[in-house]
């Protein structure tokens, strides 16, 4: 058990570290949770703990996150002007892209009918993550809102690639054709009416109960309600992953309480997911089956590439007069990814198929990932496709459209600048506001003719700062064996590319910093800190 936990972990921290590496050179990362598996996948490994069964089923339940967190971080404020393209390629796109790669197939394979539609349908979605982790990483946004479009498509469409595989698993066991349309309304109608009715009900349960929560307790209550939702309507004979996304997209799009931490934590999650599924499906490859494929699979993601993808998008864009570069864009982002390989899967564990169609998935999501994720920024650029003006974050929803107010106390010591002064002589600039000042045992509404004190304690409000890459905040309460215990902030030997902005006393008052400012015991001391290069710092 530990031994295998010790490997798991490693496992864990190999993928990252590489991805982290690769992704320096435009790579996507989740290439190479793929080909780890795959070279992995030839090592002597107990067979038993990777079977395509426990594969399976741990990839279905991966997906679970993977389809709320397509919906759950997608905004729909941004999202709503694009839905009926969005939701027109994640429908009727995936149907032509079934159906273009079925008659490949069966023409230029010769591979049997039914067999040439089970591997469109398990190809037919597409998965957008290495396009939205650049755009997130470099700040970049895209023209004609073609983010919140593919992120609406890449998140919805794999409901309806599964409902397909469905369809395409009945008939290869025999299933009568009348059956179908019995199967469309009851994955449908009961995914749609589980994925609706759960968020309804869990939303306002959240919101009157979140603040009694201990801390973190909300995280586990909407990891619950994101697992019922798939579970319930499948149990039902409903898609599943319908309702996760349907789920994900009401609850993320609510005003339910701490949202933006919900947001990046299913997005590790969401990471977490497709690293086990890329990672363990590329275990269970075998490197002679799939140089047997390699040329029908480069065939066929050529293909997809230059025929099936455009024929999609141009479909349905073309009608909509939109701009040619801009359907040509989103045809190259149209990346295969872990749905694809875990449809796959599940297909040839249902039935009996004459080709290894698992193997042809496999090296085809490679090459999509490898070629389309790596070029994906040049293509963009060549197409004139970055939109500079706006902020990509605002398609997703963890960005905050006001910005969190945060309120500051500052005592007006003796000898301030600011003492014996009018609040309107104050350059204070437009984004703070003296709200409220505390004068010995009274209170006084300020105005801007009020003149401030000695020892008077004012209360401003402000825009709350937000770590980022570049910048960090960090606290340090000061002891009596401190070093920076009783001198003064000119004479501290701080880390480089720092700053102290603001010390609070041990009475709660805040006091702004400056050279002669005396550090004593029981002083909390905020610093700011600088990762970028060539940061410069006046000296005090």
């Amino acid at each position: 058990m530990t031994a295998a936990l010790i490997i798991g972990a490693a496992i864990l921290l190999l993928c990252i570290a590489f991805g982290q590496f690769i992704h320096r050179f435009g790579i996507p990362s989740l290439l190479i949770f793929l080909v780890l598996g795959i070279i992995a996948g030839a090592l002597p490994i107990d067979q038993e703990l990777i079977s395509a069964s426990n594969a399976e089923n741990v990839g279905m339940a991966a997906l679970i996150f993977v389809m709320f967190y397509g919906g759950f971080g997608t905004s729909w404020k941004t999202a709503r002007p694009v839905a009926v393209k969005g939701v027109l390629l994640s429908t009727l796109g995936v149907c032509i892209t079934a159906a273009a790669v079925t008659v490949f197939a069966f023409f230029a394979f010769g591979f049997p009918l039914a067999e040439s539609f089970l591997l469109g349908a398990v190809i037919s979605c597409t998965d957008a993550a290495a396009l939205f982790s650049l755009l997130r990483t470099k700040k970049l946004n895209l023209k004609h809102n073609s983010v919140s479009a593919l992120e609406l498509e890449s998140g919805s469409n794999d409901p309806t690639a599964y409902l397909l595989t469905l369809i395409a698993i009945l008939l290869m066991q025999g299933g009568p054709v009348s059956d179908v349309p019995l199967l469309l309304v009851q994955q449908l109608g009961v995914g749609i009416v589980v994925g609706v009715g759960i968020p309804l009900l869990a939303i306002p349960f959240l919101k009157r109960s979140a603040k009694h929560f201990p801390a973190g307790m909300d995280l586990v209550f909407v990891f619950a309600i994101a697992v019922l939702s798939y579970a319930l309507s499948t149990q039902l004979g409903g898609n599943g992953y319908l309702a996760a996304f349907l789920c994900g997209i009401i609850m993320g799009n609510s005003n339910i309480p701490n949202r933006v931490n919900l947001v990046h934590f299913f997005d590790s999650v969401d990471w977490f997911a497709q690293i086990i599924v890329f990672f363990l499906l590329g275990l269970l490859s075998n490197a002679v089956s799939l140089w047997n494929v390699l040329l029908p699979s480069v065939l066929l993601f050529v293909f997809i590439l230059l025929i099936a993808r455009p024929l999609a998008v141009f479909s349905i864009y073309l009608p909509h007069r939109n701009p040619v570069r801009q359907g040509l864009l989103i045809s190259w982002v149209g990346m295969r990814g872990a749905s694809s390989l875990v449809f796959a899967l599940m297909a040839v564990s249902a039935v009996t198929v004459q080709n290894d169609l698992f193997s042809i998935v496999l090296l085809t999501a490679l090459f999509s990932i490898a070629v389309q994720g790596t070029f994906v920024e040049q293509v963009a650029r060549r197409l004139d496709m970055f939109d500079t003006e706006t902020d990509v974050m605002r398609s997703f929803t963890d960005f905050q459209e006001r910005s969190e107010q945060a309120f500051l106390k500052m005592k007006m010591t003796p000898g301030h600048i600011w003492v014996g002064r009018a609040l309107k002589d104050l350059a204070i600039g437009q984004e703070s506001l003296i709200v409220l000042i505390k004068r010995g045992d009274s209170t006084v509404a300020p105005n801007g003719n009020t003149v401030i004190e000695a020892d008077d304690i004012l209360v401003m409000t402000g825009e709350a700062y937000t770590e980022d890459e570049d910048a960090q905040l960090s606290e340090r309460i000061i002891d009596r064996r401190d070093p920076w215990a009783n001198k003064l902030i000119k004479d501290l030997e701080l880390p480089e590319n720092s700053l102290i902005v603001n010390v609070v006393k041990e009475d709660g008052a805040s006091v702004t910093p400056h050279g002669w400012t005396k550090i004593h015991p029981g002083d909390t001391v905020t610093l700011i800190a600088w990762d970028a290069e060539g940061v410069e710092r006046e000296k005090f």
